[in-house]
């Protein structure tokens, strides 16, 4: 299970349940002129498991504890002028009005209270209740290499309730036998077995100063496992990397699917409605953020996916009915025009808004989920996937499962015929323009999460989004989703080996390739299309 969900339900079990703070902690022993008591002390503290006082432990050895009244409390202030604060030291309260530095007591602490304290930090670090948190603590504990290291992550390795953190004990406990010869062969199998990329770096250090053959042999298994894991996890990042891609470029498609395909509309303005849902959406976060409490702010994306939509099918049809309506057939006139409308929207934006605007994905939104280790799928890109499969079946849905989609199949395949059944085929031509500007105006929103808003951004997808539907053929959904998931992944595939532009050139040399061998794309065409 996620470390963030983890984190929310203790602190929601927390609350219901009632769990109050525990009684305030005796640090008096603390004062004591003896040695052996203070240690004493800081181990008790140590093993408290009160995260609460590692900032007074932090006060602590930088000398910040006195000693008022046969108390311990902490005077932060310089004491130059003579007198002080007194403070809390849990809560840091002032406890009444300044003292007298003669009224203070110094509290002695020693080079070895100072290591005791800061392992006493570490251990209490290690007792956080909040998963993320602890995390945190074993795993800088554990790259500190030690013996007490090994010592405090034992137990936790073993007991752990959460799996990422007793894996990470469980990799500084090994890091740690790494230390000591008779161990090392037996401690870098271990950590090949956990596929620990944090122990690489160790593991070749290691191996530099290492004497014993049999030894030399273990740790380079290690690391060629290790090495090899790690490949495999750049592999699926990448393809990942390129689902998520494909799905913002599908809901492209899907819109370019229809208005080109289904229409026979060339629809070179395609790409400014993906901009026109991107900005839809900043004009809701802005809302949210000036009328709504904060509380709401999290759920304005959802709301920016509807909105995105929405102006942009709103734009669509308004371009149909204005422009388009009077194109059909003459696909020449249609591109330019559209081309011609595309820069007016561009230069309409850019003098709205300027050039470069970012919206702030909701909390929900940030981080991911780890299935194996190291492999991290952030959540926005799992957003965007949902999303994209949310499109398909509803757009499937749509032209198989209503009249509405009824409709508009008999319109694109025969106008006249639709006609004289009595379909107002006007109608179902601007309901269609404004279902494939939506579905890009969807796409626009979805591109926020992973990369800022300008007003030619829709200019990047145009020709990916047209080449996509004709790999996949012209008019086919099947297609267009299959189309552009290879894309997709093909593209980030490439990247690594070529610059992100070569790669795009590859890509269309790949599409032209594929074409001379299946010029009809992975299905045939359909609609006004398939007779030309």
């Amino acid at each position: 299970m996620n470390l963030r969900i983890i984190s929310v339900l203790l602190v929601l079990a927390s609350v219901l349940c009632g769990v109050e703070t525990p009684d305030a902690v005796d640090l008096t022993p603390l004062s004591s002129d003896e040695g052996p008591a203070r240690s004493a002390a800081l181990d008790a503290i140590g093993a408290s498991r009160e995260p609460r006082l590692i900032p007074f432990l932090e006060d602590y050895r930088q000398n910040s504890a006195w000693l008022l009244d046969g108390k311990i409390v902490l005077v932060l202030d310089s004491l130059d002028d003579g007198q002080g604060q007194p403070l809390d030291p849990l809560t840091r309260a002032a406890l009444g009005a300044p003292v007298a530095k003669s009224q203070l007591a110094e509290v002695p602490v020693r080079m070895k209270e100072r290591r005791l304290a800061g392992e006493a930090i570490d251990r209490l670090r290690l007792a956080d209740p909040n998963p993320v948190n602890r995390l945190n603590a074993v795993v800088r504990t554990g790259d500190g290499f030690t013996e007490t290291a090994r010592v405090m992550l034992v137990p936790i390795a073993a007991a752990d309730e959460v799996p990422a953190i007793r894996r990470a004990a469980a990799e500084g406990v090994a890091m740690a036998d790494l230390a000591v010869p008779a161990s090392r062969a037996a401690a870098a199998g271990a950590l090949a077995t956990l596929n620990s990329t944090r122990s690489l770096t160790r593991l070749k250090d290691v191996l530099a100063t290492e004497q014993d053959d049999a030894t030399k042999v273990a740790v380079n298994l290690a690391i060629a496992d290790i090495t090899s894991y790690q490949s495999r996890i750049r592999v699926a990042q990448t393809i990942f990397s390129g689902l998520s891609a494909g799905s913002i470029l599908i809901i492209m498609a899907l819109g370019l699917s229809i208005t080109f395909g289904l229409m026979g509309i060339i629809n070179m303005a395609h790409g400014e409605m993906l901009m026109v849902g991107a900005y839809a959406s900043l004009l809701v976060s802005w809302a949210f953020h000036a009328w709504l409490p904060a509380s709401f702010m999290p759920w304005y994306f959802p709301v920016g996916v509807i909105a995105g939509f929405g102006a942009a099918g709103v734009v669509g049809w308004l371009l149909e009915l204005t422009v388009i309506r009077h194109l059909y057939g003459r696909p020449l006139e249609t591109l330019l025009a559209t081309w011609g409308i595309s820069y007016l929207l561009i230069q309409t934006v850019r003098v709205s808004f300027g050039d470069n605007q970012a919206v702030t994905a909701p909390g929900w939104l940030v981080g991911g989920w780890e299935p194996s280790p190291d492999l991290v799928l952030p959540w926005n890109r799992l957003f965007i996937i949902m999303l994209t499969a949310v499109s398909i079946i509803g757009v499937w849905l749509l032209l198989t499962k209503t009249r509405l989609g009824l409709l508009l199949r008999a319109t694109t395949q025969s106008r006249r015929t639709a006609g004289s059944l009595g379909v107002d085929t006007r109608r179902i031509d601007g309901l269609t323009f404004a279902l494939g500007s939506g579905l890009a105006g969807a796409a626009g929103v979805a591109l926020t999460l992973i990369g800022g808003l300008k007003p030619d951004m829709g200019q990047e997808f145009i020709i990916d989004s047209f080449l996509t539907v004709a790999a996949g053929g012209v008019g086919n959904l099947a297609g267009v989703v299959w189309a552009g998931l290879g894309l997709g992944i093909i593209n980030k595939l490439l990247e690594p080996f070529v610059q992100t532009v070569y790669a795009k050139v590859l890509v269309l040399g790949l599409v032209i390739l594929f074409l001379q061998f299946r010029p009809q794309g992975i299905f045939p065409p359909r609609g006004r299309l398939a007779d030309v």
